[in-house]
């Protein structure tokens, strides 16, 4: 393994940290975004009119019976060896309603091990996952829906465990293409802890999102406000002495604010922006941005399967690209007439 690879690992964490602002809290890998949609949009999304199996990760409120039978893989590479997976499906069933499952895996890879006088000793494995199980309920224009999740983390001999719920609820417009939504994510507790002297908690929010499409223009507009619990929290080191100001108060507000547009060429073809003020000020360089907190992505449908790419940029650095594929198992395994 490269010896780059632990100030990469390093790095993931602080830019993990850094998203949401709520440096003391752990997992924050239960925030990172759930697909190319989410990313492509900006990375956080609490409100959708449009139909995506993913979008339960993100908002239960979100999960839908037109979701029925839909499979959807996401894959992020990160950098060096970190790879991040999520896996989602849902089902409806006559009686009890629309569900969905999801697993979030975020890996490292192998890591060198060495004692402390420098000495090879061997390589080990850190990962963290989620297992999250969703149920929404539609009562006439609201939509109410609740994800449970248990969490674990696990790097060499240190482990934790966590158990979480994200409550979200959605009005959604009778006649117009317009969904406001809000979500308490991430409320729970620690169920166990890397060592005695841990003090882990999770990364809990408080979210609200509009979504809305104009009559007769192809354009779908999201607007969320994030890390509402928070509102006062805004990274911004003064020991840096680079020349960088402290946050004034719209800029503030700003950090708080995730906005995403979508072009609509057709059903089956359409272009995602996105822009994280939040991000682009907390993880660009002083003398230099580049396209730090701004994303772009397409999707694709063909037949019974929807392909999505996003590239999303955390850093001068560089950015990244998220892929996923989702399909309608329904029409998958159709079976054909014969008459």
């Amino acid at each position: 393994m490269n010896m780059k690879k632990p100030a990469f690992i390093f790095l993931f964490w602080i830019q993990a940290g850094f998203l949401f602002a709520q440096l003391n809290d752990s997992y924050h890998f239960l925030d990172l975004p759930v697909g190319a949609r989410v990313a492509g949009l900006g990375g956080v999304i609490a409100s959708s009119t449009d139909q995506d199996v993913n979008l339960f990760l993100s908002n239960p409120a979100l999960l839908d019976s037109a979701d029925d039978n839909h499979v959807s893989w996401s894959h992020l590479g990160y950098y060096a060896d970190v790879k991040y997976n999520t896996l989602a499906y849902a089902k409806t069933f006559e009686r009890a309603g629309t569900f969905g499952i999801g697993i979030q895996h975020l890996g490292y890879g192998t890591i060198d091990s060495y004692d402390p006088a420098g000495n090879s000793v061997g390589t080990f494995d850190a990962s963290e996952t989620a297992v999250v199980i969703s149920h929404s309920h539609q009562l006439g224009l609201f939509k109410l829906g609740a994800n449970l999740k248990y969490a674990y983390s696990g790097i060499y001999t240190y482990h934790s465990s966590a158990l979480a719920m994200d409550i979200g609820g959605s009005f959604i417009h009778p006649e117009k293409e317009l969904v406001v939504s809000i979500l308490f994510k991430n409320l729970g507790f620690v169920m166990s802890d890397y060592s005695d002297t841990s003090d882990s908690s999770l990364p809990t929010d408080l979210q609200v999102g509009l979504t809305f499409k104009p009559e007769h223009m192809p354009f779908r507009f999201s607007f969320t406000g994030h890390n509402l619990l928070h509102p006062s929290e805004n990274y911004f080191d003064e020991s840096m002495n680079d020349g960088t100001e402290e946050p004034g108060v719209v800029d503030r507000f700003f950090r708080h604010v995730n906005i995403g547009t979508e072009i609509l060429f057709s059903p089956n073809f359409n272009v995602r922006l996105g822009y994280n003020h939040q991000v682009r000020k907390e993880l660009s360089l002083s003398e230099k941005s580049g396209l730090s907190g701004m994303s772009l992505g397409v999707m694709a449908r063909v037949k019974a399967f929807e392909l999505s790419y996003t590239f999303t940029t955390y850093h001068v650095d560089g950015g990244r690209s998220y892929f996923t594929i989702t399909s309608n198992l329904n029409r998958v395994f159709k079976k054909k007439s014969i008459i």
